[in-house]
């Protein structure tokens, strides 16, 4: 009879203390979660310490680092890894992040911009920002193509433009800044249907 009292309570036990565990094991499940949202995912980011004016060398400009958690966003603005050359291609606010677009190698004025269509899938390196060599394949008789060439060196990827509708995947369009004299052979190419490819570089 005490030993199936005692079981009776330890049973009783047992069902109090349940809830009290799950309880427990639901807030540390959101403790941890709250950590790698507030700490562990967040990335360190350059601002200027001053408003940088368009067209002014970033040699000049002292930087500041903050954190910040921008989720798929991180890539588009400029981390603190790595110092910053070229000029500003537009005004950065003091204490603002900076748009990795708004950064340019070469000074305004110093800058064509061309949209090229490619029918080639674009690497995860091709986008804002990005500092990518244009390869061309002249295209010739009965639909072959001549071996690929480098036709810009240095070039900035400004935006990647979504393409829509059924046939999206077939062409991708991207807009770049190149320097004004080398525009002619990009046009050149691409008035003869010549095949483009945009390459990622460091």
């Amino acid at each position: 009879m005490a030993a199936q009292l005692l079981g009776n309570q330890l049973k009783l036990g047992s069902n109090r203390l349940m809830p009290k565990l799950a309880a427990v094991v639901v807030l540390a499940a959101v403790l941890a979660l709250c950590i790698r949202l507030c700490v562990l995912d967040q990335q360190h980011y350059l601002v200027p310490d001053r408003a940088v004016a368009a067209g002014e060398s970033l040699n000049q400009v002292s930087w500041n680092s903050v954190s910040a958690n921008l989720g798929n966003l991180q890539g588009r603005y400029l981390l603190a890894s790595k110092r910053p050359a070229g000029f500003a291609s537009q005004t950065l606010e003091a204490g603002q992040l900076v748009p990795n677009s708004s950064i340019s190698p070469l000074k305004p004025g110093q800058i064509a911009r061309v949209v090229v269509s490619t029918k080639t899938q674009l690497g995860q390196g091709i986008r804002t920002g990005a500092k990518v060599a244009i390869w061309s394949a002249e295209k010739l008789l009965n639909n072959h193509f001549d071996a690929p060439r480098k036709i810009v060196a240095n070039a900035v990827v400004a935006r990647v433009i979504k393409q829509q509708g059924m046939f999206s995947a077939a062409s991708q369009q991207v807009e770049l800044m190149i320097p004004p004299i080398q525009t002619p052979i990009v046009l050149s190419a691409m008035a003869t249907d010549s095949t483009i490819f945009l390459v990622a570089v460091q």
